[in-house]
């Protein structure tokens, strides 16, 4: 197989249990990809200041798909956002903080500038928030932020995490909810994926979909894995991750998709 990108999930896939990388490792790696000129996309849900403070050192030899496709960035250069209306951003924030669902108030904005929280959430949000984002703000009322806003998440019970998301989808207009976790769901704009990111990388650099290799472990990869020419789940994926990949590999804990790509560009 020709392979020229290469996307992979980066919690429960590319990051080890402790959410870290090996960077040494990651360096060679970059280097052996360069010289076969196949670029490496970090495809998240995780927010884009996240990401680029987890790869600061490599900024401008990766690619960023952020907010599970909300934003692409390719060294300095925004290639793809979507923004959702300050409004219904507010309007989802209140309906989720009245249901039943969720944990602790635990509704989070992931902005362009930095991410909101409420004063109202609990420790265990807080702590949750700080694992996950930067430049996190606490406010008071959600109508005080000034930011571009590209997506909600919010930590629902873990027995119920699959029955809120359904619930959720039943509900919105123009919104979408998507499990990124064993509790959190993500609340984008409809029509964005993982895949949507891909899909303008793919124009971009004129890159065939059967020339993408992707990783992925949980339900917000689903597309990104169906989209790429070749894909692979995490042993410790979701049973419907592993029911739309062409394989299974090895655990996240272990490295896999470091191990497997260290073979592919030997």
């Amino acid at each position: 197989m020709t392979i020229k990108l290469i996307a992979t999930d980066m919690d429960g896939t590319f990051l080890d249990g402790k959410g870290a990388y090996d960077k040494k490792r990651f360096d060679r790696l970059l280097s052996k990809l360069a010289e076969q000129e196949i670029r490496f996309v970090a495809a998240s849900g995780r927010q884009l200041l996240a990401l680029e403070a987890m790869f600061s050192a490599f900024t401008d030899r990766i690619i960023f798909v952020a907010e599970n496709g909300g934003i692409v960035k390719y060294q300095d250069q925004i290639l793809f956002e979507e923004k959702m209306p300050f409004d219904q951003v507010l309007e989802i924030a209140e309906f989720v903080r009245r249901s039943d669902f969720i944990e602790g108030d635990s509704v989070l904005l992931s902005g362009a500038k930095g991410s909101y929280i409420l004063e109202t959430a609990d420790a265990h949000a807080r702590q949750k928030a700080a694992m996950y984002y930067e430049n996190i703000q606490i406010v008071s009322d959600f109508s005080t932020v000034v930011d571009d806003i590209l997506k909600l998440t919010v930590s629902f019970k873990p027995e119920t995490v699959l029955e809120g998301e359904a619930w959720l989808n039943a509900q919105l207009m123009g919104a979408r909810a998507v499990t990124t976790g064993l509790a959190s769901i993500d609340i984008i704009p409809s029509g964005i994926s993982k895949e949507t990111g891909l899909s303008h990388l793919a124009e971009k650099f004129n890159i065939q979909p059967s020339e993408i290799l992707a990783f992925g472990d949980n339900l917000n990869d689903l597309e990104m894995l169906t989209y790429a020419g070749t894909s692979f789940a995490m042993l410790n994926a979701r049973d419907e991750v592993k029911a739309v990949a062409d394989d299974v590999i090895g655990h996240h804990a272990d490295a896999a998709v470091m191990t497997y790509l260290e073979n592919l560009v030997k």
